[in-house]
């Protein structure tokens, strides 16, 4: 694995954390503490130590200071001692699940940075002919992977305040309320979030467009800007959006841990040829260490 390849990883392995962050707004009856407590260490080792991620930033002037002050305010926020978003009890992690807008506040402008190094360091490759074909590869399932998660949350999140608002109007009889205004913020919060997500996506395939179309539709159907299709109602297009991107999400999903433990495997391998080196007082291939990516990491 040649030094490029080792610095997309740890890129893309960081850019999986971050985006892992986003099963925590999903409603699940249980969530696996330890692969929580990996999101927790790998969110903060990467600018803590040295590694390609914080050697980035400290080159990045400016850019870099304010990345690396917003990765640190996601951890406190999110994944902090005294975070109230997520807490770790005895009977397993607890997650307020009102809180959801605070972390795409994090995460979805975090994940596009990071995205944004690995695209750059893919075109600085190919001009000067360094193989990356593989973790190409892999850059582009995450792509459709991320994607596909971010629109799930935040469409389930804007149905659910749509509902919510539609409620808080029938019970004014109609008339808007500080309650409803309040929810039709989070409405706008949530458009705001997915508009973000798709203006920033590379993804041109068709599958990919119609479920994006979908969503899109979704939206202005809510805003009024679209008229409902002819013999449906709101709970129709919103499940059926839901599905179209479900059925995204496992297709995405099973392309992306069909690629991704192999590059992974090969840097752990690289991490342990580095390490031999060492030992022997000889210069490691690529500097690759081991809070890069630890074994147990899983997307």
């Amino acid at each position: 694995m040649n030094q490029t390849s080792v610095v997309i990883t740890t890129l893309l392995h960081y850019s999986v954390q971050v985006r892992d962050t986003l099963e925590y707004c999903l409603r699940k009856d249980t969530y696996d503490t330890n692969l929580f407590k990996e999101k927790k260490r790998s969110i903060l080792v990467e600018v803590d130590q040295h590694t390609p991620l914080k050697n980035i930033i400290d080159n990045s002037g400016e850019n870099g200071e304010k990345l690396e002050k917003a990765i640190r305010d996601f951890y406190a926020e999110v994944y902090g001692e005294d975070s109230t978003i997520l807490h770790l009890a005895e009977d397993g992690l607890r997650v307020d699940h009102a809180q959801h807008p605070a972390i795409y506040k994090h995460v979805l402008p975090i994940h596009e940075n990071v995205n944004a190094m690995i695209l750059g360091i893919l075109r600085d490759a190919k001009t000067k002919n360094v193989d990356v074909a593989q973790v190409e590869e892999v850059a582009n399932a995450e792509e459709a992977m991320y994607r596909g998660v971010a629109f799930l949350t935040l469409v389930q999140d804007l149905n659910r305040f749509f509902d919510e608002y539609n409620k808080a109007r029938n019970e004014a009889k109609g008339e808007e309320t500080p309650a409803s205004r309040f929810i039709g913020q989070d409405i706008s919060g949530m458009i705001q979030n997915i508009n973000f997500v798709r203006g920033n996506a590379r993804l041109t395939d068709a599958v990919y467009k119609n479920m994006e179309d979908k969503v899109v539709a979704l939206c202005e159907y809510m805003t009024g800007r679209r008229d409902l299709p002819s013999g449906k109602r709101f709970p129709d297009v919103m499940r059926e959006t839901v599905e179209t991107i479900n059925l995204y999400v496992r297709d995405a999903e099973a392309k992306f841990r069909s690629v991704y433990p192999a590059i992974i495997n090969a840097l752990l391998e690289q991490v342990k040829a580095d390490d031999e080196k060492r030992a022997r007082g000889e210069k490691p291939e690529t500097g690759a260490t081991a809070e890069d990516v630890k074994p147990e990491a899983k997307a």
